[in-house]
């Protein structure tokens, strides 16, 4: 074989080595490439808590629906529920607002439907910030308890009761409890919302209305209503919850 055959099949090798070298580097790069993509993608997603507190807690969400003045639903899926769905229904806590109509033998209780629309003014596809009580998360009918804090900053348990449109509840304890009280005594005093024509009947069953006896002879005669001095209650042990006034 003559001298110059040589060196082209010399040449023609080394070029093929080069290229399958260089081939194998580019395939080896992109397998790298490819799974430091996946790496990127399993870490760079936030872990969701599967207790209702580290899920819930200062959580800013948005309001889809209001059911009535303390019942909203929110666009976070509820993975507690006994058919998984794709909203969380939301019951705030200590405050009891009127009922709505919920079928021909379920009338609507007197303000019920100006607190409903007072709570969809506030809420109805707005971010809404949820606050949770550790350890007390849940009612017996499965919906999240919750107080709710509006785009301002105010804290619509608070709001509803200020301005009439709910009862504090009684029946749960809860770190604002004795606050929610002094608010619905408050708007008592001004005669707000609902307080100004309410009747003995259409209160909420489960409402003390031996607390109010002469109330309505005291309003009707355009007189103040002197609230009866209740026993200060013992402070929780537990951190109170901090309200932001902004987020």
């Amino acid at each position: 074989m003559s001298e110059p055959s040589q060196l082209r099949r010399c040449y023609t090798r080394r070029v093929w080595t080069r290229r399958l070298i260089a081939g194998g580097i580019i395939a080896i790069v992109i397998l790298l490439r490819i799974a430091g993509c996946h790496d990127d993608i399993s870490t760079s997603r936030p872990a969701q808590g599967t207790d209702d507190y580290s899920r819930y807690n200062d959580q800013i969400v948005t309001c889809i629906k209001v059911l009535d003045g303390d019942t909203v639903d929110i666009d976070i899926r509820d993975l507690k529920a006994e058919k998984e769905k794709a909203y969380t229904r939301v019951r705030f806590w200590g405050i009891d607002t009127p009922e709505i109509s919920h079928g021909p033998n379920k009338p609507a209780m007197y303000f019920g439907y100006q607190a409903a629309e007072f709570a969809r003014k506030q809420m109805i596809g707005k971010k809404i910030r949820l606050e949770l009580v550790q350890g007390n998360t849940r009612d017996r009918y499965g919906r999240l308890l919750a107080y709710i804090y509006l785009p301002d900053g105010q804290m619509y348990n608070r709001l509803a009761l200020a301005q009439g449109y709910a009862y504090a509840d009684h029946r749960f304890k809860h770190p604002y409890r004795d606050e929610f009280f002094a608010l619905e005594a408050l708007a008592r005093k001004n005669l707000a919302g609902l307080w100004k024509t309410v009747l003995p009947d259409q209160l909420p069953r489960w409402y003390r209305k031996t607390k109010l006896k002469g109330f309505w002879e005291a309003r009707d005669a355009g007189e103040t209503f002197q609230e009866p001095s209740t026993p200060t209650q013992k402070k929780s042990s537990k951190r109170r919850p901090q309200s932001p006034v902004n987020w």
